[in-house]
């Protein structure tokens, strides 16, 4: 079933990135990979109303590439966007391909699960051994959501995230996680969570590469070290790997003004900081207003969700550069998970926007 087209900035309504004191974007980097965290107005985090995920669930199993959940809190639970059960129970860890919701009290199962950990056998009871899908898998998990259920949909997406991070998983996701998780908890030190935080936009290598938002300040909160750890972490993994870094932008500021600097050196280093964060938060800004001109076709998302017309409902959102997934609910959206196609070009993209609008500019043929 389709539903209306939806425009990426209609999906972030509400939110806008953080600033410091001179409106400047705070841009969190490492290597090649940048973090912009979103805010939104205190009457648009719902922090009441949704429960922990992590504490409030409970996963349970009955047949390879399913997943039931038991919701035990008092309040509603939207499940973060592709969680894994990564159990120590003789059971096969499964994955989601996307995200969820659960009505308080109330059980929900998705058939459009997938194993990942290849052939090990058993199913899961009420466990709460909660990861996330590294970000590499996102764009593939995406695209088997609502297929029939089959317990190997994940694999492609495990072996690919395997190539990209040297490690031999042969359809065991678990390899990843034994091999970097050492690395991965320190990377989520490197990043420094902000007051207010509702959702956040990843690039590598000044592209946008995937954008997420969530329900509320204390949801951001409850997700922000499984996110940085098991999702983005992976990206920061891949750079480390193929010696990505990104320009210093603040050695470029620098080189270009000292020449013609005639003041202190403290005086030439905050100018080459005030130019550096301008030249960063132009660059996001562009970005950013790119992705505006965007318009998603929009497919309602049928398994494991509830049958009340009264409750949030998810779509599969697709462009031919991106995929992902909004949770609405009257037009307010609680939960949205964007992430570019690996073989999307943007510059293409950029090509067919600049042709537009030349067209746009042009007067009609009149004699």
């Amino acid at each position: 079933m389709t539903n209306n087209n939806r425009e990426f900035s209609e999906l972030l309504k509400g939110c806008r990135p953080v600033k410091d004191g001179n409106n400047n974007i705070i841009v969190q980097s490492i290597m090649n990979m940048q973090i912009v965290c979103l805010t939104t107005d205190n009457e648009y985090s719902l922090d009441n109303r949704f429960g922990n995920p992590f504490t409030a669930l409970k996963a349970s199993n009955q047949s390879y590439g399913h997943i039931g959940f038991a919701n035990e809190d008092d309040r509603e639970v939207i499940i973060p966007n592709q969680m894994a059960v990564m159990t120590k129970q003789k059971a096969q860890n499964h994955g989601m391909t996307k995200a969820g919701y659960i009505d308080k009290r109330s059980r929900t199962n998705y058939t459009d699960a997938g194993c990942v950990q290849g052939s090990q056998t058993g199913t899961f009871t009420n466990t709460q051994e909660f990861r996330m899908l590294p970000l590499g898998m996102r764009e593939m998990s995406f695209e088997t959501v609502g297929q029939p259920s089959s317990h190997s949909r994940l694999y492609l997406a495990i072996n690919k995230l395997g190539n990209e991070t040297r490690v031999s998983t042969d359809n065991y996701l678990d390899k990843y996680f034994n091999k970097y998780d050492k690395k991965l908890e320190q990377f989520i030190a490197h990043f420094e969570k902000p007051k207010r935080l509702i959702g956040i936009i990843i690039l590598v290598d000044d592209e946008i590469i995937a954008v997420d938002k969530f329900p509320s300040f204390t949801y951001a909160e409850q997700v922000w070290k499984f996110m940085i750890r098991d999702c983005y972490g992976s990206i920061a993994i891949m750079s480390e790997l193929n010696n990505k870094t990104s320009m210093n932008e603040f050695t470029k500021s620098y080189e270009e003004i000292k020449r013609t600097h005639r003041h202190n050196i403290i005086e030439l280093l905050e100018n080459a900081m005030t130019i550096t964060k301008e030249r960063i938060t132009k660059n996001v800004e562009e970005k950013i207003q790119e992705l505006l001109d965007i318009s998603f076709e929009t497919t309602l998302d049928t398994v494991g969700q509830p049958t009340s017309n009264n409750s949030p409902k998810s779509y599969i959102l697709k462009n031919e550069g991106y995929i992902g997934q909004v949770i609405t609910e009257n037009e307010y959206n609680h939960m949205v998970s964007i992430v570019k196609k690996d073989r999307f070009d943007p510059n293409a993209f950029r090509q067919v926007n600049e042709l537009k609008r030349k067209a746009r500019k042009q007067e009609k043929f009149t004699l």
